[in-house]
Parts: C-alpha cells; structure tokens; sequence
C-alpha cells in the first residue's frame, strides 16, 4: 500500500473478537416470513389496483399526482420526513430546461404506531400555497429538475442535512459497472454531453436545512473541493442512524455509478456531519480490521487520464454473484430487534434485495429476495402494471411502442414503525417486522409495504 494510503486501524476491539463477530455473521441466516405484502398506496387520490380512495389523496389536498423514492429522514421525536422525487405535475416553465427547476416534494408525518391500510401514515406535504405541495429548493441554485432528485438524508440536533444528485441528464446513457473507474463518463450522445456540469454519471451535494423551513436547504462550495462537495464515489448519497443516543459517527453509503455499483461507506463525525473532509472512508480489511483513509487518502490515486481509482476493497462487499453490482437507490437502518444493520436497495429483474451485518463496514451477508415480479407473477396488475397493459387500470406512462411496465425500486425502511416480534422463550430466533416504502414506476406511485424477517 502506498504512503498516500497509510491506514488507520481501528484499535476499540481486538482482532480475535472481529473473528468472531465475522464467522457468527457467516453462520447467522436471514429469511423473509411470509412474503412481503402492501400496506397501502401512499400517493395519489386512488388507489391503483382497487380504485379505492387514498388516505392522503395527495393530488386533492396538495396538488400531487404522481411521485416516486420518499427517503424517510427521522427528526426523533419530531416528524418523520420523507424526500420525494420528481413529482408529477412538475411545475417546470415551458422554457426551462428539464433538468433544472426544482420539482421534488417534501412529505412529514408525526405518526408513531405502524401504518394500516385505512389511514396509511397520516401523511401531509409540507405546502407552499394552499393545496399546493412545496419543492425542496437548494441555495446557491444546482438542478433539481427531472432525473435530479434526492438521494437521502439525516436529521442531527435540528438540522436537516439531505444529499441531492445532480448534474444527471435526463435522458442518460445506461451505466455498466465499471469498479476500477466507477466515474468514468459514456461517450457523449445527442441527449446527453456527458460533461461535469451534465453527465450520465452526475454529481452529489450536500446541503442544509432547519426543522423550522425544512424545505430550504443550503450548501457551501468549496474551492479545494472538487465541482461538488460531496466525495469522489459518493454520487447517489445516504446516511443511516441507529436508535443510540451516544452514536457519535454516521455511517454515509454512496454509490458511484447508479444502478451498477456496490456502496462505499463513510463513517462521519456527528459533530463534524457537514464536512466530508472529516470523514473516514473504508478501505477494506487487514487482519479483520476495517481499515480507514482520510478524503485525501481515498481521492489520491488517479490513472493517466486523470480518472480517480477507488481504494482496493472500498466495495462493502464482494460482487458474488457478479451481477450483484446493481446498487443506485438504497437505505440502510439499524434494527433493533434482530441487533444488525439492514440494507435494502433493488437489482435486476427488479428485484428487493436485503443483506444484514453487525457493523456498517460488515461483514455483509448474502442476499434476501424481499420482492419479486419474477418470483410472484400475481403482483403484476395487482401491484405493477404489466408491459402489455392491465385492462381498466390507469396506464401512466404513455408510448407508441405500449405501456412501460411496472418496476420495483426505491426500497426504503422507515425505521420508528419496526416491531420486535420475537416469540417468547429461549433459544427462539429473533423476529422483526419492517415497514418499507417501495416505487413501482408504473403506477408513477409510492407504496407502504409490510415484511417480517427471521434472523437465526
């Protein structure tokens, strides 16, 4: 390892006990009790598949027709917010340019108990006029329009810090993996530049708000930084919290190329959140140590072509099976009851995958199908419309070539509603039911979803 990537060994626990911690993960098994089956529709004034109405009847009470992602970030013991993206109507003036006006949408609730299929989350839209849902804007001005939304976000001592991707094209060239130069732009197209400023890859910030105008957000270019603030890798940016009030580092997961990479995880400073130059990047292992860089170590090696080259074994884990490098919107949340951190995010076909691991740097186990088109065909037309259309159902997306079908993605848990249910008595594997936001692109919609897992 070069002198630019000294590592600094994290001393707290001594290597026999990661050992130990490592094979209990290796042997420790998660499985899915029963499928994964839909609470409620959250967006929208009907419900898809019934034609019942919503509970929040989104487009009559805040103009909101359509919206898909809805990251939840928790204020404890305030509001639950939720980061919405591309909201439909977008409000963008005919002459603008798609990409650039903002048009995501900001939810909240302050509902505790779970969600139920009569009242969902009790969800309201932080409002700009009356019935007229308000658009997360960030200062100094960067594109927040079609294909530019938020990626995810925290809420520390009443600041509201969010990660937004921006400077993607809206009409990108479809990324491959690419881990050795995982920022390396597609040759330019007609429909995208493929420059700094608006690429297929795009860029992240970091930037700042108040529980008290949540909506207006703030960030700080700097000049020894790259374009954006945010760290070379960390393109489409989340962070997670556990329920540990003493937790003084949060984990940050970013992905480099959307949709085609395993996260990178930092771990950030609380007290230091809003400067990533504090932050400590993993980098692998050496004797069962996670081994850490600081941003210059993690930024300093480049190709000749100027490309950055991540650290070897920055990747939280291996890509087994290969196509398993399939990560763009994700979260990760620390369960209580099952004692593990829990990472959601969806691969192709359009598949919700979970992994579990005792640390946030892992080791991270397999994967779990949470949900499946492939495997459970009956929730085409019940809960994703079908490529050749869902006779009587709302078709939002229209083209020549047909209806585009349905997809899941966007699996996010919102952690204050997950309940231990552990049967009682010893020796019995512990239980953890999860309430989970998921988009399905058609319908253009956000839905509550309700899984159990077993961990033994």
């Amino acid at each position: 390892m070069s002198s630019a990537r000294r590592f600094i060994v994290l001393a707290v626990t001594a290597i026999a006990t990661i050992q130990i911690i490592a094979s209990e993960a290796d042997a420790a098994t998660l499985s899915l009790v029963g499928p994964s089956t839909k609470v409620c529709q959250l967006i929208g004034d009907t419900d898809w598949a019934t034609g019942n109405p919503t509970a929040a009847k989104t487009l009559s009470n805040f103009g909101l027709d359509a919206v898909d992602l809805g990251f939840p970030v928790d204020s404890h013991p305030g509001p639950l917010y939720f980061l919405f993206g591309d909201a439909l109507p977008p409000g963008h003036p005919s002459n603008s340019i798609l990409s650039v006006p903002p048009d995501d949408a900001l939810g909240s609730t302050t509902r505790t108990t779970p969600p139920d299929s009569t009242s969902c989350l009790d969800l309201q839209f932080i409002t700009s006029a009356p019935k007229t849902f308000a658009h997360p804007t960030v200062h100094p001005t960067i594109q927040q329009g079609t294909f530019n939304v938020p990626s995810g976000g925290v809420f520390l001592d009443n600041t509201f810090y969010a990660f937004f991707w921006t400077d993607h094209c809206v009409f990108p060239t479809g990324l491959g993996p690419d881990p050795h130069t995982p920022l390396r732009r597609p040759a330019p197209s007609a429909a995208c530049p493929e420059t700094p400023e608006s690429s297929s890859v795009g860029q992240s910030v970091l930037a700042e708000a108040t529980s008290a105008n949540p909506v207006d957000f703030n960030w700080t270019p700097r000049e020894d930084w790259l374009f954006r603030n945010m760290p070379s890798g960390f393109v489409y940016a989340s962070a997670a919290m556990s329920a540990a009030p003493q937790q003084s580092t949060i984990p940050v997961f970013g992905v480099a190329r959307y949709r085609a990479s395993i996260p990178y995880l930092a771990m950030a400073p609380r007290a230091t959140f809003a400067d990533p130059q504090t932050w400590s990047f993993f980098a692998g292992r050496d004797e069962g140590h996670p081994i850490w860089l600081t941003r210059r170590q993690w930024e300093s090696d480049h190709n000749a072509a100027g490309e950055w080259i991540p650290p070897p074994g920055a990747e939280i884990y291996k890509a087994k099976p290969a196509d398993e490098r399939c990560v763009g919107e994700h979260s990760v949340t620390w369960n209580a009851p099952l004692q593990v951190w829990l990472l959601l995010y969806t691969c192709l076909p359009w598949t919700v995958e979970a992994r579990f691991a005792p640390e946030p740097w892992g080791p991270w186990s397999p994967p779990l199908i949470m949900l499946s088109a492939v495997q459970s065909p009956n929730l085409v037309c019940t809960l994703i419309q079908s490529d050749t259309g869902c006779p009587g159902l709302r078709n939002y997306w229209s083209f020549p070539t047909g209806p585009w079908p349905g997809t899941f993605y966007a699996p996010f848990v919102m952690d204050r509603f997950t309940q231990d249910v552990t049967s009682p008595g010893p020796g019995q594997p512990k239980r953890a039911t999860i309430y989970w936001l998921v988009s399905t692109w058609n319908p253009y919609t956000v839905v509550v979803m309700h899984s159990t897992l077993e961990l033994q």
